[in-house]
C-alpha cells in the first residue's frame, strides 16, 4: 500500500509504502524490525521500526523508493523463538535482508545473503550454499519455519549459533561480514560428512561390472551426529582412475525401510544411485566440484538444464580410511536428475519419442551384441554410445530412432552447416565451461554427453539435441601436461582433430560464435565472482579434513588424504 503526505504547494511529497513480512528461525516474536536507512547494520532512533508479533509478523511503513536493508534485533530476555517458546532468547543477535526487493521475510539465510555484499541476489544465494556446505539449488527460502528435524532447520539453527557468537564484533554493514560469521560457524557446519562402507564378508571391490552387497553408514553432521544405516551394493567404475590407489565406485542403495527414512543425501535430492568419485588426479580436490557447481548455479541456469551435484565427504572402506571423495549424482533420467521423459521398454508399444542420453566416447565402452547394438560411429569419426535407455531396457525401434536422429544431425552439420536440430544455447554454455577449464576430452573424446527429450516437451529447446550434462574435470584447469592445455591462450574445443569434434563445424556458422561471445560477455562478471569465492570456500572446507587430529591405521587423515588423492 502506498500513501503520500504533503504540506502545501511547494512541499515535496514523500511517498510511503507499507510492507509486511516475518522474522523466521522458528517464528521470532518481540524482535525489533527496522529499515536500516543509515546502513550501519543496526536499528537506531529515527529509523522506521516495529516489533514482531507472536507469528514473527511485522508491518512497516517505509519510503516507497528505499531499497535499504531490513534489520532485525533479537533481544535477549525479550524475544522468543516459537521452536523454544517456554524461554526467551538467551543471547542477542541480529539478522537482516539485503532489501525488501529480495525478501521481507528475514531469516538466518537472508542474513548470509546480506552479509555476502553481493547485489546479484541469486548469485549471493549460490555463495551462501557454498559457505554452508549445501548443494547447488538447495532451497534456502523460508516463508514459514523449516520442518522440524530437517536439514534446513538444522543449518538455520547453526547460523543462529554463529550469529550469537559473532554478535559483539559483527558489523553487518561491512564487506567482511560474511567472513566474521563463517569464522563463528559451529563444527556441525564445517565438518565434512562421512561415509562408512562395509562390503559383505569384507570382499574387496575388484569389478566394474559385478556389484558386491554392502552395508553403509552415512553421517551428515550439519543434520545430526547420528548416521543413517543403509543397505545396498557397490562396484567399481571409471577408466583412467580405475586401479589407482583411490578408486571410483558406484553405489546403489536398497529400496527398503532404512532407505525410506532418509530425507535427502547431504541435501541432494533422494535417489538410490550415486557415484563416490575420487578426484584421484586432482590434488586440490576442487576442479570437479567447482565445474559442476558452476554448471548447476545461476550463471549457467538458462543454458544447461541439469548438472550433477556432488558433495565432499570422507570415506572409509572396510575399516580403512580411503580419502576425501565427492558423493555425486550419476547421470540418469529421473525426476530428481535429468528430468525428461522416461520411455517404456515394451517393443509392442513402439515408444521411441525420447528421452535419450548419449555419450561421445572414443573407447566405445558400451554394449554391442546380437540382440542390441548401442554403438554408433559416424562417417567423420565421432564415436557415440547410447547410455539411456540402457541395453536392458532399450528396444530395437528406440535404437534405430536415436541413431538416425544423431546421424541426420551430424550430416546437416557437416554437409550444410545447419544447426537447427541443436539447442544452441546449451552448446554455447557447454563450450564456455570446457574452454574455461581446458578439458582434454572436450574435443569429442569422452565424457561429452548429449540428451534429447520428447517432441511433446513443454520447453521447445528440450525437443532438440542438447549438450550436457558436463562431467569429469579432474584433469583440467592447468592440471594437465598435454595438448598445451595448461596454458590459457587460444581455443581448444574447436580444434579440428581426428576425433571429429562437432564444434569446429558449429563455429563456422556466424550466428553461433556471436551467440557464444554474447553469452560469455553477459556471464563473465558473475562467473568470475563465483569462481573466486568458491575456490576460497572449498579450500577452507577441505582444509578442515586435512588437518584433523583423528587417525586411522596409524596415520593422520592429512597423511591419508595426501597419499590417496593422487
Amino acid at each position: 500500500m502506498a500513501v503520500a503526505c504533503g504540506g502545501g504547494e511547494d512541499a515535496q511529497e514523500a511517498v510511503k509504502e507499507t510492507i509486511q513480512g516475518r522474522v523466521i528461525d522458528g517464528y521470532i516474536s518481540g524482535a525489533i524490525v527496522c529499515l536500516d536507512v543509515s546502513r550501519n547494520g543496526r536499528c537506531e532512533a529515527g529509523e522506521q521500526q516495529t516489533l514482531s508479533d507472536a507469528t514473527g509478523g511485522y508491518v512497516l511503513t517505509v519510503p516507497a523508493d528505499s531499497m535499504a536493508p531490513l534489520i532485525v534485533e533479537v533481544r535477549a530476555g525479550r524475544a522468543r523463538d516459537s521452536d523454544q517458546p517456554a524461554t526467551p532468547v538467551d543471547i542477542p543477535y541480529r539478522m537482516a535482508s539485503p532489501s525488501r526487493a529480495y525478501s521481507t521475510n528475514i531469516t538466518p539465510f537472508t542474513t548470509l545473503v546480506h552479509a555476502s555484499s553481493e547485489h546479484d541476489f541469486a548469485l549471493a544465494e549460490d555463495f551462501v550454499r557454498n559457505e554452508l556446505g549445501l548443494p547447488p539449488k538447495f532451497n534456502i527460502t523460508l516463508a514459514v519455519p523449516a520442518e522440524a528435524g530437517s536439514l534446513t532447520q538444522a543449518v538455520a539453527k547453526s547460523i543462529v549459533v554463529a550469529l550469537k557468537a559473532a554478535e559483539p564484533m559483527l558489523d553487518l554493514s561491512a564487506a567482511g561480514a560474511m567472513k566474521t560469521i563463517v569464522a563463528a560457524f559451529p563444527p556441525a557446519v564445517t565438518d565434512l560428512p562421512q561415509l562408512w562402507i562395509a562390503s559383505k564378508n569384507g570382499v574387496p571391490i575388484e569389478s566394474k561390472e559385478v556389484y558386491v552387497d554392502a552395508t553403509l553408514k552415512l553421517t551428515n553432521p550439519a543434520l545430526s551426529a547420528q548416521p543413517f544405516d543403509l543397505n545396498g551394493r557397490i562396484r567399481g567404475r571409471g577408466h583412467t582412475t580405475w586401479g589407482k590407489p583411490k578408486n571410483l565406485y558406484r553405489i546403489q542403495f536398497s529400496n527398503d525401510a532404512a532407505y525410506a527414512k532418509v530425507p535427502d543425501f547431504l541435501g541432494m535430492k533422494k535417489n538410490r544411485n550415486w557415484a563416490p568419485l575420487a578426484d584421484y588426479f586432482d590434488r586440490s580436490l576442487i576442479s570437479n566440484k567447482l565445474a559442476l557447481s558452476l554448471g548447476s548455479g545461476v550463471v549457467f541456469s538458462d543454458g544447461l538444464k541439469w548438472t550433477p551435484s556432488g558433495q565432499h565427504l570422507e570415506v572409509w572402506l572396510n575399516g580403512d580410511y580411503v580419502g576425501v571423495y565427492r558423493l555425486t549424482e550419476d547421470i540418469r533420467i529421473a525426476a530428481a536428475r535429468l528430468n525428461i521423459k522416461e520411455m517404456g521398454p515394451s517393443a509392442t508399444v513402439n515408444d521411441v519419442d525420447g528421452g535419450y542420453i548419449v555419450e561421445v566416447d572414443a573407447r566405445l565402452d558400451c554394449y554391442k551384441g546380437d540382440d542390441v547394438d548401442l554403438q554408433l560411429v559416424l562417417p567423420h569419426g565421432q564415436a557415440i554410445c547410447i547410455d539411456t535407455p540402457d541395453d536392458g531396457a532399450i528396444t530395437p525401434a528406440q535404437v534405430g530412432y536415436i541413431k538416425s536422429y544423431i546421424a541426420r544431425t551430424a550430416k546437416d552439420l557437416r554437409d550444410a552447416g545447419r544447426i537447427g536440430r541443436l539447442n544452441a544455447a546449451s552448446y554455447a554454455d557447454w563450450c564456455l565451461i570446457q574452454e574455461l577449464f581446458r578439458s582434454n576430452d572436450a574435443i569429442f573424446v569422452s565424457s561429452d554427453w548429449m540428451w534429447k527429450d520428447t517432441e511433446a516437451a513443454a520447453n521447445p529447446a528440450d525437443r532438440l539435441l542438447n549438450m550436457g550434462p558436463i562431467w569429469d574435470f579432474d584433469i583440467t584447469a592447468g592440471n594437465v601436461n598435454t595438448n598445451g592445455n595448461w596454458m590459457v591462450q587460444g581455443c581448444w574445443v574447436t580444434t579440428p582433430i581426428f576425433y571429429g569434434s562437432w564444434f569446429s563445424r558449429i563455429f563456422d556458422k556466424p550466428a553461433f560464435p556471436a551467440l557464444t561471445l554474447a553469452r560469455w560477455k553477459a556471464k563473465r562478471p558473475a562467473l568470475e565472482r563465483f569462481i573466486n569465492a568458491s575456490i576460497e570456500t572449498y579450500s577452507r572446507r577441505l582444509a578442515a579434513a586435512g588437518t584433523s587430529s583423528r587417525s586411522t591405521a596409524g596415520t593422520t587423515l592429512q597423511e591419508d588424504r595426501r597419499s590417496t588423492s593422487g
